[in-house]
């Protein structure tokens, strides 16, 4: 009787925890925590394997890892109970394995049992509309070179790739290597550096000086010339300039950018003068949108003004890039016309008006999420995050040679001197021909370097300006054809 009522007393107690850590993990899927819910259902699943609605979730957790395979499998052990869900993540990996026709089928049911239940048949219309794009777009193959981004891609996440103009660093994200969680049990994310030098990549080195705190740390941007950047934390956005040491520590923006609500990426002209960064802030045209502000005369930011309906659409915006001739606008976005996911768009701003934003196509673009495209200042190269066939892990970084694109822009190397000594400036690029500001630059306070972003076809003058030295003013001498480095010298007032 005894030993019965223990086997009881076993039984539910093991029963009650069961409950307990399905709660814990259901709660985690909601808030979209797949990392560490899978965590707990792996455990759960070991003592339940025929479990239909473990198995479901299992499958879901599985599929924004971005592992398809194994949420196929969790799903196929799922009950008739969920069927109607299941279409739409059915539908969803036969789009993402490129398995189009069987996509549309998905989806098709799922309409049709569905009605106007969950997602409603416009939304389901669109993600038709995205695999009949993509099954095209995959006819019609740009002229690029696709590259695993190798010395830097791990099987952890890595994302959010910023390139130096001159591609001589690359800022990206990446989850901890050490296996470090965060407060909520997922992963930590971490920004590193990985420079270029002799032909060659360095090792990637995780970046300190207060750049990397507890919790997750995002680079939401970088300035043209590598010397500024924008951090995200906990839906801010902060600004770090390199100083002597390494990064100065993160200064949060004012709150002409920053609100309660969440914003992420940043990217801001070559003079210094334009700042465009995500907010999904009310107001808007849906999900998150694409902002700007201005430089004021004083040195602040202006109110946030919404890029408005060409560029926001009812869903996601992300990652904008503002190339250095600060009209073309490169933005990953869920709307407009797209494979999957989010895809890499262009739009120039002509007589103060976004022209219609032109799809990159494939395979610049995929039928997953393709984020944070950043250019090189010829154009020529770029360099982007995403889920592909030969990535590591769950997000990649790609480099992609653009061999159907002209040059654009010449990148200028240079230094300013004070009596040999490597001092920190800041130069002023004039175009002769406008007379307007092409760039601001300011040169690294360790090494008086910094680079120029030119226009072969161009004249310019040159204004170089530093604290307690006479300023340096003079035409811009310079050959493209020869790899030089422009000295400047200032003298000591």
């Amino acid at each position: 009787m005894k030993r019965t009522l223990a086997i009881i007393a076993c039984l539910l107690l093991n029963g009650a925890l069961f409950g307990q850590d399905k709660g814990a993990a259901d709660k985690k899927l909601k808030a979209g925590q797949y990392f560490s819910a899978l965590q707990i259902y792996k455990q759960l699943h070991t003592n339940a394997p025929d479990d239909t609605e473990l198995n479901f979730n299992l499958g879901v957790c599985y599929y924004n890892l971005k592992d398809y395979a194994k949420s196929e499998e969790h799903f196929l052990k799922s009950s008739s109970q969920v069927s109607l869900e299941l279409f739409r993540y059915k539908a969803g990996i036969a789009h993402a394995t490129m398995k189009f026709k069987k996509a549309i089928n998905f989806y098709n049911a799922y309409k049709l049992i569905a009605g106007n239940k969950d997602l409603t048949n416009d939304q389901i219309n669109q993600e038709i509309e995205k695999v009949k794009f993509a099954e095209q777009a995959i006819t019609l193959s740009r002229n690029v070179l696709i590259q695993n981004f190798t010395e830097v891609n791990t099987e952890n996440l890595q994302s959010c790739p910023h390139i130096v103009a001159d591609e001589s660093s690359l800022i990206y994200c990446s989850a901890s290597t050490s296996g470090k969680l965060d407060a909520n049990g997922e992963p930590q994310a971490l920004i590193f550096a990985v420079d270029h030098k002799e032909n060659s990549w360095q090792q990637p080195k995780i970046l300190l000086d207060g750049v990397n705190v507890e919790g997750n740390n995002h680079v939401a941007g970088l300035s043209t010339d590598g010397q500024t950047m924008f951090i995200e934390r906990d839906g801010d956005i902060y600004q770090s300039k390199m100083g002597i040491d390494g990064w100065d520590t993160p200064v949060k923006l004012g709150e002409n950018i920053n609100s309660k609500y969440n914003e992420s990426g940043v990217t801001i002209t070559l003079d210094d003068k334009v700042m465009y960064f995500v907010s999904d802030r009310p107001g808007g045209f849906g999900g998150k949108d694409i902002y700007k502000v201005l430089r004021l005369p004083n040195g602040e930011w202006s109110k946030a003004l919404n890029l408005g309906p060409i560029i926001n659409t009812p869903y996601d915006e992300e990652a904008p890039f503002i190339h250095s001739d600060r009209m073309t606008l490169y933005f990953s976005s869920k709307g407009h016309q797209n494979m999957g996911g989010y895809d890499v768009f262009r739009s120039v701003l002509e007589d103060r008006v976004w022209s219609s934003p032109e799809n990159l196509k494939y395979p610049v673009n995929t039928v997953d999420d393709d984020l944070y495209y950043s250019l090189i200042a010829s154009g020529k190269v770029a360099y982007v995050a995403g889920h592909r066939d030969d990535g590591k892990g769950s997000s990649d970084i790609y480099r992609i040679v653009l061999k159907d694109e002209f040059q654009q822009y010449h990148v200028l190397n240079a230094v300013v001197k004070g009596k040999d000594i490597p001092i920190a400036a800041k130069i002023t690029l004039i175009d002769d021909a406008t007379k307007k500001v092409h760039g601001i630059y300011k040169s690294n306070v360790k090494t008086g370097k910094f680079i120029m972003l030119i226009d072969p076809e161009k004249s310019y003058s040159i204004v170089v300006e530093a604290d307690n030295y006479t300023s340096h003013s003079s035409k811009l001498n310079f050959d493209v054809n020869k790899e030089e480095t422009l000295e400047y010298k200032l003298d000591a007032k």
